[in-house]
């Protein structure tokens, strides 16, 4: 095996301690062992040579399984935290005594604390280098998810595109029947862009550190809410949402909201369906709540809503709001009684512009 400077002083140093611990060991055994007068005094003493020697058969073991890309950094901890262990036994052990044997106590007791520390620093830097390393992989794959993703948003709305402009182009120049045809492809491809752009939300919120605003609740809800009213058949969408109520947004709030209402308005098997968005402040928090008077959502999913799920477009729909919300510094329930089923959206509460 050949060595790295690192994983080789590594070794070095665990010899070195070794080396030591075996010639205390040997004064011990030589002056003190020898000479004790009960059975428990000699037992003590193996204890004490055996806390001595042991850390160092261990970081022998432990130093060669040590990564030569980290064995420096792990080198350094060891001997950063050996030698401060080391420095404040020998500071604390301040009463050497006048037994002849005095002076091979405190050489124990320093020598133990170095080599425990130097083990437990080995340990640390270690545990340092996975975590580094992890992180460093954990960036790598989201540098490599961002890429693929907006490599594929990127191919996915220009094929989109180019299939709503050939629909557009054929529109006009068929008959009826064909007319009909032509009204699902572009019905599908518009369903395909705003998956696109869910999926763009989702990964967005998940691989970057988002810098939060205010936004004002008030306008953005209302806004929702006539959208959904004016293209919702017989679906009542009512607002109750005071003036001036700010909170933290990520940005991508109105996907949030839209969603909720949308799937609110769409699932809503009630003869005379009704959805309602109110905004309530509370403490710190600001409270939107989407509720409809509809049948709600089976136990099977509404335990598992906001997580990932193959259940479908609604399924990926609930996933981007839990993520987004949390996103934002939030929360998202479901609550459910007899007669109606809420969504709460817990948000930061922001101060309203000077």
């Amino acid at each position: 095996m050949r060595l790295t400077t690192g994983r080789g002083g590594l070794l070095l140093l665990a010899a070195l301690l070794f080396g030591a611990a075996a010639v205390t060991t040997g004064f011990v055994v030589e002056r003190t062992l020898t000479t004790a007068e009960t059975p428990v005094e000699s037992v003590i003493v193996g204890v004490k040579l055996a806390v001595l020697v042991v850390p160092t058969l261990a970081l022998l073991v432990v130093s060669r399984g040590v990564d030569a890309s980290s064995a420096r950094s792990v080198l350094e901890w060891g001997v950063i935290v050996g030698v401060s262990v080391a420095g404040t036994a020998a500071v604390t052990n301040v009463h050497i005594g006048t037994s002849p044997h005095s002076g091979i106590s405190f050489a124990v007791s320093v020598l133990t604390a170095m080599n425990v520390g130097c083990l437990l620093g080995v340990l640390i830097g270690m545990h340092a280098a996975d975590a580094d390393e992890n992180a460093r992989l954990a960036n790598e794959r989201r540098d490599d998810f961002v890429f693929l993703n907006r490599l594929l948003r990127h191919h996915l709305l220009n094929a989109v595109t180019i299939i709503r402009g050939r629909a557009e182009l054929l529109e006009g120049d068929v008959d009826d029947e064909g007319a009909e045809h032509v009204r699902a492809i572009r019905q599908r491809s518009d369903h395909v862009a705003s998956l696109v752009e869910t999926v763009q939300t989702i990964a967005n919120a998940l691989s970057e550190n988002t810098n939060t605003t205010r936004v004002d609740i008030g306008p953005l809800v209302r806004d929702i809410a006539g959208a959904h009213r004016d293209s919702a058949a017989g679906a009542n969408v009512e607002v109750d949402v005071p003036s001036n109520t700010f909170a933290e947004s990520n940005g991508s709030l109105r996907v949030v909201f839209d969603h909720l209402v949308e799937n609110a308005v769409e699932h809503n098997d009630a003869d005379d369906p009704v959805v309602r968005i109110d905004v309530t402040e509370r403490g710190d928090d600001v409270e939107v709540r989407v509720v409809d008077n509809g049948s709600g959502f089976p136990e099977r999913v509404r335990e598992t809503a906001f997580e990932p799920g193959d259940a479908g477009d609604s399924a990926l729909g609930l996933y981007a709001v839990g993520v987004i919300v949390e996103d934002c510094g939030g929360s998202v329930d479901i609550t459910e009684t007899d007669d109606r089923t809420e969504i709460v959206v817990t948000l930061r509460r922001a101060s309203p512009p000077t």
